[in-house]
């Protein structure tokens, strides 16, 4: 009987959206996949909306087309299919193409992002810490940062001397007291200081011609901005590891035509 009543709402109002019910604690990077999920909805005729949470007002600030797939939770009706399987939407190559992925930026993202500077820097690196590496985490989603990000410059960048080079984090405290071995590489290592840590933060990233990226959908998005306005895939630089969480640790949501390394004991 209450499929038969939900069939029945549906046709009666001819709304068929699908409420997409998001993983507790689900922010930024991870937001952004479903909304690129609801995008990719839309181009093939059908409806997703995806219920709103108090993690969404950075996200619907920085880009505010989005607000097209929110619905809150007065307007979810009875009849709504409802996606509550906390599956987050995000391999590469099967939950999304790279045709898909660039015609969700071109369309709802790509004109809200205002580059804080009007030249790109040479090189920006992106290093995760914050909740990464809190007591627990450490052992999850951890690795040597330092002796990675020194396996790449010895192993895998060319050129090796940047003009500038930009560091962009959660803890740039930590990025100022161990990563001045950097200053090698470049004439001009940057630790800017960012009035909104996430907003300005992520274009800075975005704002780049080659980026080394850590293991963090933060990381990737501003990746595939990047990739969409500088045509950088190959000065993209990747730690293939992702999660100890799961038995195969490797990231799923990259790019294949990233650098990826493997070549590190992470």
């Amino acid at each position: 009987m209450k499929n038969i009543l939900k069939k029945i709402g549906r046709t009666v109002t001819g709304d068929y959206s699908e409420v997409l019910i998001t993983p507790k604690g689900a922010r930024f990077g991870n937001l952004l996949y479903f909304f690129l999920r609801a995008c990719i909805y839309k181009s093939e005729g059908r409806s997703l909306k995806i219920l709103e949470t108090s993690h969404f007002t950075e996200i619907i600030k920085l880009f505010p087309k989005l607000a097209e797939f929110v619905i809150t939770e007065k307007e979810v009706k009875f009849y709504h299919h409802k996606d509550a399987d906390n599956n987050f939407y995000q391999v590469f190559g099967s939950h999304f193409n790279n045709d898909q992925l660039n015609h969700f930026i071109e369309i709802y993202l790509i004109g809200s992002i205002e580059p804080l500077h009007k030249i790109p820097s040479e090189l920006c690196i992106n290093v995760r810490r914050g909740d990464f590496y809190e007591q627990g985490n450490t052992s999850i989603y951890g690795y040597d940062q330092i002796g990675f990000l020194k396996h790449v410059f010895e192993k895998h960048l060319n050129p090796k001397y940047f003009q500038n080079i930009k560091i962009i984090s959660d803890n740039m405290l930590w990025c100022k007291e161990e990563l001045s071995f950097l200053n090698k590489y470049t004439d001009q290592l940057i630790f800017p200081t960012l009035e909104n840590s996430i907003e300005d933060g992520f274009k800075e990233v975005i704002n780049s011609k080659a980026l080394i990226l850590s293991n963090s959908t933060f990381s990737f998005w501003a990746a595939y901005i990047s990739n969409f306005i500088f045509n950088n895939t190959s000065q993209t630089y990747c730690p293939i590891f992702g999660s100890r969480k799961i038995s195969n640790t490797d990231l799923y949501q990259t790019n294949p035509s990233w650098n990826i390394i493997s070549d590190f004991n992470f």
